[in-house]
């Protein structure tokens, strides 16, 4: 018998061989890691956008609402329109007497509703413009659409007979309102921006002067001031009431980060009845 002997050769790759697959691999593996890092800046600039969008939307819709329930005639722009001012109804009624020729302490009105009363401020009636809104000095009270502070409470506003409002101190109206209405307001708010960021103000009480941020009226302590937006500028105007429509006042807001931004230009529509 014979026997057979077989003989095998071990194979392998060569350097070249080698060499080509690592730089095939890293070509694929660099081709697969920016796909990967695009994808996610991708995501991420579309996160931002999104973020930027929706902080615009919300930031408007929130002055909107404000302002549309501003008292009438009572919103104001500083001169580089970068501020923007207002009185805030909380709600109002119909008076049957009202301290026209002489000065008193109070004055009778139709009541509110058993809990249907609003938060206690002040009085305003028949205002007209700004000046006799927000001088509420000793020497023009007389002359003030906004009388001191109400010191009736809520539930002695409400039931199903004529109320008395009560005030602080006496105070005369300058004027009698056609339709005999009169609202309850609270303390004036603002807008403002300062810098690239947007900032609420309020309970800072009134003053003939517009109050602007970093003055002594319009100060950073909390509560009184609150951050709406970042990345923020543009500006507010009024356009004041005609024949054919309400006053207007128009948001110019720009939102930015890294570059990219949101433009927003939106109109309010006032309450133009006072």
């Amino acid at each position: 018998m014979r026997a057979v002997i077989t003989l095998s050769r071990q194979q392998g790759f060569t350097l070249i061989e080698l060499v080509v697959v690592i730089v095939l691999l890293g070509i694929i593996s660099f081709g697969s890691t920016q796909y990967i890092v695009n994808s996610a800046e991708s995501y991420m600039d579309t996160a931002r956008r999104e973020r930027q969008g929706s902080a615009a939307r919300v930031t408007v819709e929130k002055i909107s609402r404000e302002l549309r329930n501003a008292l009438p005639n009572s919103v104001r722009t500083s001169v580089a329109n970068d501020c923007i001012e207002f009185v805030p109804v909380l709600g109002g009624s119909i008076y049957t007497s009202l301290p026209l020729m002489t000065a008193s302490n109070g004055f009778s009105s139709v009541p509110f509703i058993v809990d249907g009363a609003p938060d206690i401020g002040r009085v305003a009636v028949y205002p007209l413009n700004t000046d006799e809104i927000y001088d509420l000095s000793a020497t023009s009270a007389a002359a003030s659409s906004v009388s001191p502070r109400v010191t009736s409470s809520q539930a002695g506003l409400e039931g199903n007979a004529e109320v008395d409002v009560q005030l602080d101190r006496e105070h005369q109206f300058p004027l009698d309102s056609p339709g005999r209405r009169w609202f309850m307001v609270s303390d004036p708010v603002s807008f403002c921006l300062d810098g690239e960021r947007l900032y609420r103000y309020s309970d800072y009480g009134f003053f003939a002067i517009q109050p602007l941020p970093g003055g002594v009226n319009l100060t950073e302590s909390v509560p009184q001031r609150h951050l709406l937006a970042i990345g923020t500028s543009g500006n507010f105007v009024v356009q004041a009431a005609t024949l054919q429509r309400n006053a207007l006042v128009q948001l110019n807001l720009d939102f930015r980060e890294r570059g990219e931004g949101v433009t927003i230009n939106h109109e309010v529509q006032l309450r133009n009845v006072p």
